[in-house]
C-alpha cells in the first residue's frame, strides 16, 4: 500500500508502482482531498486519525493480510497514525520524510512558521505561500546527521553521477492539474498534518514493525531532521534512500530498488 505526500494523489507515484508491480501486489491509494469528485467538496481542516481510518477501510477491503504500508511526506504523517491506532493491520510501516515538526526543537516555532504560510495563502495566495513553504522545508537546521545510519542493497555504488529522471508528460500533466489542490493542501492539511502529535507509547510498542527512512539528498532539511528524531526517539535506525523529500517521485527506478532491498531485509 503506497500512500502519497502532499494532497495525496496516487497518480504521481505510477512510475514507482510500475517498477514495483513485477515483484509485489501494489495499491497507491489517493486521499479523500485528491479523490473528491469536486474540489469544493473538502472545506474542513483534515487529520491524520481520519486519513489513517480510509486507508484502514481499504486495506480491509483489498488486502487478506496486513499490508507493508509505504507513505511520504503527508502520507508518512497519516502511516504513524495508521500504525500507532491499527498495528494488527499493518505489516511493516515504512515512513519517508514526515515532517512531524513536533519531535524537533523549537516544534512551536515551526508551528508559527507553518501558520505563517497558511496566512500568506489565505491573502495573497498559494503563489505566495509557495516558497515561504519551500524555505522552511529545505532550510538546513543544526540538529546532527543520527549515528545510526543504514543503507540497503547497492544503491549508493555510483550514485553521486546519477541524476533525477525528467518526468513523463503524463507526470506534467498531472502536476498541472494538482496545482488546483494546493489551496486545499495550504488551508486544510499543512499545518494540522505536519503539527499533529505523534503517538510514540503507541509507535514504540509497534516499533518491530516501523522503518523510518530519508532521503539522502535532503540532510539537514526539516522532513529529513524530523525523521530522523522520529527514529532517535524509538530508538530505531534511520534508512537512507535514494533522492531527497521527493524521491520517490523524481527517482522512481533507483528509489524502487532501494525500497525492494530494504523489504527483503525484513522478510519474514
Amino acid at each position: 500500500m503506497l500512500l502519497p505526500g502532499g494532497s495525496g494523489h496516487a497518480g504521481v507515484l505510477d512510475r514507482l508502482v510500475a517498477h514495483l508491480a513485477g515483484y509485489y501486489r501494489v495499491v497507491a491509494m489517493s486521499s479523500r482531498v485528491a479523490s473528491a469528485a469536486r474540489p469544493d467538496t473538502i472545506t474542513g481542516e483534515q487529520h491524520p486519525k481520519v486519513h489513517a481510518e480510509d486507508t484502514l477501510a481499504l486495506i480491509e477491503k483489498l488486502f487478506d493480510e496486513p499490508p507493508t504500508v509505504f507513505g511520504f511526506s503527508a502520507g508518512g504523517i497519516t502511516t504513524l497514525e495508521l500504525l500507532a491506532r491499527h498495528p494488527e493491520h499493518v505489516h511493516l510501516a515504512v515512513v519517508h520524510e514526515p515532517p512531524v515538526t513536533v519531535l524537533l526543537p523549537d516544534a512551536e516555532g515551526h508551528r508559527s512558521a507553518l501558520e505563517s504560510v497558511r496566512a500568506a495563502a489565505r491573502t495573497d495566495g498559494p503563489a505566495a505561500a509557495a516558497p515561504l513553504m519551500t524555505a522552511i522545508m529545505t532550510t538546513a537546521g543544526t540538529d546532527a546527521t543520527p549515528a545510526a545510519l543504514h543503507h540497503c542493497g547497492d544503491w549508493l555504488e555510483g550514485y553521486a553521477d546519477t541524476h533525477p529522471e525528467p518526468p513523463t508528460p503524463q507526470l506534467l500533466e498531472l502536476f498541472t492539474r494538482l496545482a488546483g489542490l494546493q489551496p486545499l493542501f495550504l488551508e486544510h492539511i499543512l499545518v494540522p498534518f505536519a503539527t499533529n502529535e505523534v503517538q510514540l507509547a503507541a509507535l514504540d510498542a509497534a516499533s518491530a514493525r516501523l522503518i523510518p527512512v530519508a532521503g539522502i539528498d535532503s540532510r539537514g532539511q526539516l522532513p529529513y531532521r524530523a525523521a530522523a528524531a522520529l527514529a532517535a526517539r524509538l530508538d530505531l535506525p534511520l534508512t537512507e534512500l535514494p533522492g531527497g523529500h521527493l524521491g520517490p517521485v523524481e527517482r522512481p527506478t533507483q528509489f524502487a530498488h532501494a525500497l525492494r532491498a530494504l523489504l527483503n531485509e525484513h522478510q519474514g
